[in-house]
């Protein structure tokens, strides 16, 4: 078996839109339940339903017997997240890796808690909600059970003002600001751009964090190696010719790293180039 080439980082293109006004969710996937409640309309009426965003979620769900639900409005006084500090800046957080936390505001109902105990999630590859948020007035509701569960169709990246396909948060989050970071950029000289640093969710600010593969024997197994991302998805592909490379999935799929623990491909057959892409959640 001859051994891999490895291509250090090929990232995938893909644009960052502007902030969508439409809900996320799909329309067919769109009921949470509660108990004392009844099932909540998570789509709503299109518009205004829930947004699930890359870091914040944001818009309203909706339930007949208790009326909207405000998930936040999408733009945290920070910049990043809310803080849940005070009623100017509440609302609900998604850390990246599919956690949901934080507080939820119905007018007839009060504060519905997104917390560790009911551990609401949305996962990466799929985009189905699980898990619970509580209510002291409502109970327990349920984003996932035997009947229904609400799905996003994908992460909204967030605003993108200076117009550098790098959503402002991750940037805020990353640089402290969106001044410092641009979409041709490399302000580590790390030789991965600062836009392919969002991609694979790197420090575009750190030179030695970049998305890179090597391989590793182990015994006589020969093993793709990196150290990953739990907000990011990734894709192996392999190829015969890099003259003209024609890639083709590795036969993994997608890979998904259980948090940044350093993920190992074994690779198999005679093929003799490989790379991995990094994409952001959801893919499409």
């Amino acid at each position: 078996m001859k051994l891999a080439h490895f291509v250090p980082y090929v990232l995938s293109v893909l644009c960052v839109p502007s902030l969508p006004a439409a809900s996320t969710i799909t329309p067919g996937h769109r009921h949470a339940y509660g108990a004392n409640i009844g099932w909540i309309d998570c789509r709503a009426d299109g518009t205004n339903g829930m947004v699930v965003g890359s870091h914040t979620c944001r818009g309203f769900v909706y339930s007949a017997n208790c009326g909207w639900i405000d998930l936040g409005n999408g733009a945290p006084t920070n910049g990043v997240r809310y803080s849940n500090a005070d009623v100017g800046d509440f609302g609900v957080n998604h850390d990246g890796r599919g956690n949901l936390r934080g507080y939820a505001y119905g007018a007839n109902i009060g504060w519905l808690v997104f917390e560790e105990r009911g551990r609401p999630s949305v996962d990466l590859l799929t985009g189905v909600l699980s898990g619970y948020a509580y209510g002291a007035n409502v109970g327990w509701v349920s984003l996932s059970n035997s009947v229904a569960h609400v799905q996003t169709g994908a992460f909204a990246p967030g605003a993108d003002r200076d117009r550098d396909q790098i959503p402002d948060n991750w940037e805020t989050e990353r640089a402290g600001s969106t001044y410092r970071l641009r979409a041709g950029g490399d302000a580590d000289g790390d030789g991965a751009g600062d836009w392919e640093e969002f991609i694979a969710d790197t420090n575009p600010l750190d030179a030695r964090d970049y998305l890179y593969v090597h391989p590793v024997l182990i015994g006589a197994r020969c093993y793709a190696q990196w150290a990953p991302r739990g907000t990011r998805i990734y894709r192996v592909e392999v190829c015969d010719d890099l003259a003209q490379p024609a890639w083709e999935d590795s036969g993994r799929g997608v890979v998904r790293a259980a948090g940044d623990t350093v993920l190992r491909v074994p690779m198999t057959g005679q093929r003799g180039f490989l790379r991995v892409q990094a994409m952001l959640p959801i893919p499409r």
